[in-house]
């Protein structure tokens, strides 16, 4: 893959740029579609990682045509809350930030990080 393309709501945009993160913002599907189908289209070679919020409602049209790109791969980005009580779950989001940007991050309230 040559680039990662981040798609989230547009209130999440701003986390992934402070992170060094490049980040499109989205609040309807119709854009969402727009954008991928371009990607698609050009045959872009990505990484495409979608909010789950914005995946849910894509069509099973579109899912089937990235699945079955040569040049995109995709992966989903779990949403939602994250309380003090979910530690598994912030466990969970803290490791897929620290696998995608390849950079060992201490999250706020962890102990013992280590690699």
């Amino acid at each position: 893959m040559k680039k990662l393309v981040i798609v989230t709501t547009t209130d999440q945009v701003k986390g992934f740029r402070l992170a060094g993160i490049n980040a499109i913002g989205a609040d309807d599907i119709e854009t969402v579609h727009q954008l991928i189908s371009s990607w698609l289209n050009n045959n872009e070679e990505l990484l495409l990682a979608v909010d789950d919020s914005l995946f849910s409602k894509l069509g099973k049209e579109m899912i089937d045509q990235i699945y079955d790109s040569e040049n995109m791969l995709l992966v989903t980005i779990p949403d939602g809350p994250v309380s003090c009580a979910e530690t598994t779950r912030k466990h969970r989001i803290f490791e897929m930030i620290r696998h995608a940007t390849g950079t060992q991050i201490k999250f706020k309230g962890e102990t013992n990080v280590t690699r």
